[in-house]
């Protein structure tokens, strides 16, 4: 599990994009769509409410690498594991911050027509630096979404869209369907079933 769990997590690190400046106001989001009580309107945009699980749970695995590390012997040295131990506290340790960093700045909104990712006070990051265009996505334009491992224990949100030219798309290393379009992968720094409730209400396409 922790194998598989690091790999995401690479992967993770490897395609996320980071922001850059531009702004384009969003549209006024629809009355029906994730409910008010759990999200935030910002200037007609739809946020869906930030979670820190996957910044607390990456935390919990550096501590218990760094409880591994510690480890010794009868003689009072320690293992042989302490290395790989330590480099996994360290790692995970540093990788809960930058996941909570992310968390803080950054949210996933609706509006009538599209799914974005914005900064927390719901102005744009600009083009997206590995296949240009807006962090922004018309919900037409959805081939398939999902959530890694699963909706029940998400470390990544996955879709696929084809808004992206052809010649912009770039391959990636984790796929969950054969379709046609650029995949996306972000970690799951939102409220998943927030997320998972906004794309079926707005139809977006699902395998």
């Amino acid at each position: 599990m922790i194998s598989r769990i690091f790999t995401l997590l690479s992967t993770l690190l490897a395609l996320y994009a980071l922001p850059s400046d531009a702004f384009v106001p969003p549209q006024t989001t629809k009355a029906s769509m994730v409910s008010t009580s759990s999200s935030s309107l910002t200037m007609g945009l739809e946020l869906v409410d930030p979670s820190y699980n996957l910044a607390v749970g990456a935390f919990g695995v550096g501590l218990a690498g760094g409880f591994f590390e510690d480890l010794r012997d009868s003689k009072g040295e320690k293992l042989l594991t302490a290395k790989p131990f330590g480099a996994l506290a360290v790692i995970f340790t540093a990788f809960s911050l930058f996941l909570a960093f992310q968390t803080t700045t950054l949210r996933f909104g609706f509006d009538d027509s599209s799914f974005s990712l914005v900064r927390s006070d719901g102005t744009s990051l600009g083009e997206n630096v590995v296949v240009g265009g807006e962090n922004k996505w018309d919900y037409k334009s959805f081939k398939n979404y999902d959530f890694l491992p699963s909706a029940d224990f998400p470390i990544l949100v996955y879709f696929r869209e084809d808004q992206t030219p052809v010649e912009n798309r770039e391959d990636v290393p984790i796929s969950v369907d054969e379709l046609e379009g650029q995949v996306h992968f972000f970690p799951a720094i939102s409220n998943v079933q927030e997320l998972k409730r906004g794309f079926e209400q707005h139809d977006c396409a699902h395998l």
